[in-house]
């Protein structure tokens, strides 16, 4: 009944995946053919990696990963970050999310990626770790507050942190659907609320070169949203306080595949994992 297909970066697969997406998440207008065509086509570690289910000539299922570069146990490690799924609704319940996941996974096993981390939501997570193997490593923890965030003396050996070339900042930071403002030694973006905006990354390890200057953020900066992981922070003497539960969306979970055959795992206290490292912002 159904075909599939390796995801494709033409203009024809592009504005399929487009169609797919905006009808599937109809809470946002991001996924446009512009922002699928960054999002896909044009990261600098590699086009986009996954697997489509076609009924006839219409996309009914979708699973995308993203390559990228992590440090992992203290070595540059090769892996992919989950970023679009969708079945489309009178295709449900026939399992083609978990064949089409499979199969993107055997493929980036076979060609050299040796991990998959993803950001899901409360509905998604158990899916994940029953029927793909996937490792729950942490709820990420959601902070709001103002002024410096306050970091431990001691330095911290991580066991994964994402690695920011230039070249893959100036990509980042080129998200059609989103503009990011340099506030002090952070990159923010605005979150739709005044006065509130999101904590990207610190610059102070991803540095801007010339060519990615961005703009000053001239508006109005009250408060700061931070959602990540990172065991140096010292949240006691920082003030940020946790997000209300009845503000909250779906909790979010980190969670983590090895595909590399080794049994990797991440400890969740040697984390470093910022808004910039997934698609949230």
């Amino acid at each position: 009944m159904y075909n599939f297909k390796q995801v494709g970066i033409d203009n024809k697969s592009i504005k399929e995946v487009s169609a797919l997406l905006s009808q599937v998440f109809t809470t946002t207008n991001k996924f446009t053919a512009e922002f699928i065509e960054w999002e896909y086509a044009k990261n600098p570690n590699g086009s986009i990696i996954g697997f489509n289910a076609f009924a006839g000539e219409l996309l009914v299922a979708h699973y995308a990963t993203q390559p990228m570069i992590a440090i992992i146990n203290g070595k540059k490690t090769k892996g992919l970050i989950s970023l679009n799924l969708a079945v489309h609704p009178e295709h449900r319940g026939k399992e083609l999310f978990i064949k089409i996941a499979r199969m993107t996974h055997e493929f980036a096993a076979k060609n050299g990626y040796k991990f998959v981390y993803g950001v899901a939501n409360a509905n998604s997570t158990h899916g994940h770790i029953k029927n793909l193997n996937f490792q729950f490593v942490s709820p990420l923890i959601t902070k709001i507050g103002f002024g410096k965030i306050i970091h431990k003396p001691s330095a911290n050996n991580y066991d994964f942190k994402r690695v920011w070339t230039q070249e893959d900042l100036k990509w980042r930071l080129n998200n059609p659907s989103l503009k990011y403002y340099k506030n002090k030694n952070k990159i923010i973006v605005p979150t739709g609320k005044i006065g509130l905006n999101a904590i990207m990354c610190d610059l102070n390890e991803n540095q801007l070169s010339k060519e990615n200057l961005i703009e000053n953020f001239k508006g109005l900066n009250i408060f700061k949203l931070n959602v990540g992981l990172d065991s140096s922070i010292d949240w006691k003497k920082s003030f940020y306080f946790d997000v209300p539960k009845r503000f909250k969306s779906s909790p979010l979970n980190l969670i983590f595949k090895d595909l590399s055959n080794e049994g990797t795992l991440i400890n969740p206290k040697k984390v470093k994992f910022e808004i910039i490292d997934f698609d949230g912002y």
